[in-house]
Formats: structure tokens, C-alpha cells, sequence
């Protein structure tokens, strides 16, 4: 794995993931909230998708996730060994409405 403390996400991939926190925010709000998700995933699993959302990325437990928990996941994910072709992998599948996949031992601190 090598030393993944000072990684970060590539201008590309920080755009991308951007796009996705905007098809969520649809208020255009700057933060996610768990209505907007719900709708998001409509009947796929909708609650429960939300549940584990909010689980990984809401760090501060405010009920929303700000545009900066969001890219703080995303980076932890980086971190913690994925590749950007695996984040990539895991946008796209958010992206055409499948279930949000639960990342293991993150380090929560982005």
C-alpha cells in the first residue's frame, strides 16, 4: 500500500465526486440532507442506503453532510488503499441508482 497519509484526489476525481454531492443536493443548498437522499434512491433501499450514508460521511452527526465531509470521505477512502479507478467504480454505481457500498477502516480524520 505505501504511504497513503498525504494522498489526495486528483483535480478529475474531486470534480466528479463534486457532481455526484450536487445530483444529492438538489436545493443547491451546499449540504445533503437524508430527505434528499431518500428521494435520490427513491425505492432502492432508499432509508437504509440513507442510514449508511450518513453513518460514513456525516462526521459532525449534524443530520447533513457538508460539501466538505463529503470530499473528507472521499479522500479517507483514498487513503485507506483504494485507487481513484475503484472510487470511480463506486461513483458510477451510485450514480445509475445502486445501493451505497460501505467502506471499511477509514480513517475518519480526511
Amino acid at each position: 500500500m505505501g504511504n497513503t497519509q498525504g494522498k489526495e484526489l486528483s483535480p478529475q476525481m474531486r470534480e466528479r465526486v463534486l457532481k455526484l454531492f450536487a445530483k444529492f443536493d438538489v436545493d443547491g443548498s451546499k449540504s445533503i440532507e437524508k430527505t434528499e437522499t431518500i428521494k435520490y434512491w427513491k425505492s432502492n433501499f432508499a432509508k437504509l442506503n440513507t442510514e449508511e450514508l450518513f453513518k460514513s460521511v456525516d462526521t459532525d452527526n449534524s443530520g447533513t453532510i457538508s460539501e466538505e465531509e463529503w470530499l473528507n470521505f472521499w479522500t479517507s477512502v483514498l487513503r485507506s488503499g483504494h485507487t481513484e479507478e475503484e472510487i470511480s467504480d463506486e461513483l458510477e454505481s451510485i450514480e445509475t441508482g445502486s445501493s451505497w457500498c460501505k467502506f471499511e477502516n477509514l480513517d475518519k480524520k480526511g
